[in-house]
Formats: C-alpha cells, structure tokens, sequence
C-alpha cells in the first residue's frame, strides 16, 4: 500500500494532463467539421481561452484563493465558466451551430463514449480517503457514481454498440454521464464553510479545493460534461 500511495503522490499533478488530453480531444471532435474559416476562427478562440482558463484555475488554487472563499461556492465557478462561454461560442450563431453539427455527425457512438473512460481515473479519491485525506460522504456520493459511470464506458467497448439502434439508449447513457457529476458537485461542500456545510468533523473536503485536486471541478469535469452536451447534440 506504500508503494501505491507513494506512486499516486508523485502523480497527483498529472491532472494537469488529464485536462490537457481532454481538451485536445473534445478539440479534434470540433475540428472535424465541414465548415468555413468563420468556424475555424471560433474553434481557436475557444481553445485559447480554454488554455488561458486552465491557467487561472492553477494559479488561483496555488494562491489559495478557491480554499478561502469555499463559502462563495468557487469550486463550481469553473464548472459554470466553461459550459456556459462554450455554449455561448458555439450556440449563438449559425457558422457555430452548423460547425458543431457538422463535426458531431462526424463521431461514431464508440468514439464518443471512449473519452468517458478516462473518468476511471477518479479511482485515486478513494486512495485518498483510505489515507484519511477525504471524507466518507465525498466517496460516497461523488467518487463511486462517477467511478461505476467509467466502468459502463469500458464495458460499451467490448460490447457491440450497435445493437441499440435507438438514440434514446445513447441519450439516457450520456445523460446519467452529466448526474453522475452532481453528487461531487454537492457533497464537497458539506464539510467545508459554505451555505450548505452539515459537519465539522475531519477529515473534510478542503483538498478537493486545493492545487492540484481543484482542476477536476474547474477544467477536467466540466470538460467532460462537454464531452455529453456535445454527443447529446448528434442524439436531440
């Protein structure tokens, strides 16, 4: 047990990279679109934004300004920032809506569900709460739905998707893809100062608030519910 908490210590940073991959692979989704400089033009500035995004998120919680005002529920601004510029980008005009479109039409089901599996990487919470670093209501409602969640990605890839021809399985898929997030979207504010803190004991949630853990709220899962917002589109 050493070893492995010794191996994922050393790691822990890697987040970082995790964010990075997702957002070259949602990146390459959008850039498979059939559509003018107009769209192409978008696609840079978001990706830009998104890097500058990623930035900021870093610095923020390496100043521990996300830890401090937990109370102002700033470990959801990220989530929120990214999904709501990406819509706006994206959904507010016609050279944006057809490029997306045009570039989910793009996607099989197989590749669209692939980028979910990297969510198995959550299993390192439950590292850190065997270590007495998080609490057992995080694990709980957060870690273990969305662990299971990655799971169901890694067996739809050793099954034949195809045998479900109807959109409404792949709709409701992705659709429990987003819920599974709500559960540490929640609990990581019951044991810290927030509107809805309901404990006191220790362990609490203030390493999820903290660098380099604070990116999976700010970039990396807020990316993966892009990841569904942008399947749902080919499904709707």
């Amino acid at each position: 047990m050493k070893t492995v908490e010794t191996l994922y210590e050393s790691s822990r940073s890697l987040i970082v990279l995790l964010g990075l991959v997702e957002l070259a692979w949602i990146g390459y989704w959008l850039s498979t679109a059939t559509a003018g400089i107009g769209y192409l033009l978008l696609l840079f500035l978001w990706v830009c934004t998104m890097m500058v995004w990623l930035w900021l998120v870093i610095s923020l919680a390496r100043n521990k300004f996300i830890e401090t005002h937990s109370f102002k529920f700033t470990n959801l601004i990220g989530f929120f920032t990214v999904i709501i510029f990406s819509i706006l980008v994206f959904g507010s005009t016609e050279t944006g809506r057809s490029g997306i479109q045009s570039a989910v039409q793009q996607m099989s089901d197989t590749q669209l569900i692939l980028i979910h599996t990297l969510r198995i990487l959550s299993f390192g919470t439950f590292i850190k709460y065997l270590q007495g670093q998080l609490p057992g209501h995080f694990i709980l409602l957060g870690t273990i739905p969305d662990f299971c969640f990655a799971l169901t990605a890694i067996f739809l890839l050793f099954v034949d998707t195809s045998v479900s021809n109807d959109p409404r399985f792949y709709l409701m898929w992705h659709s429990v893809g987003i819920a599974a997030f709500f559960g540490a979207g929640i609990s990581m504010f019951f044991s810290v100062p927030s509107p809805i803190q309901i404990t006191s004991k220790l362990p609490n949630t203030s390493l999820v608030f903290r660098y380099p853990m604070a990116l999976a709220p700010n970039f990396c899962v807020p990316l993966f519910a892009l990841a569904h917002i942008f399947a749902l589109v080919k499904f709707i």
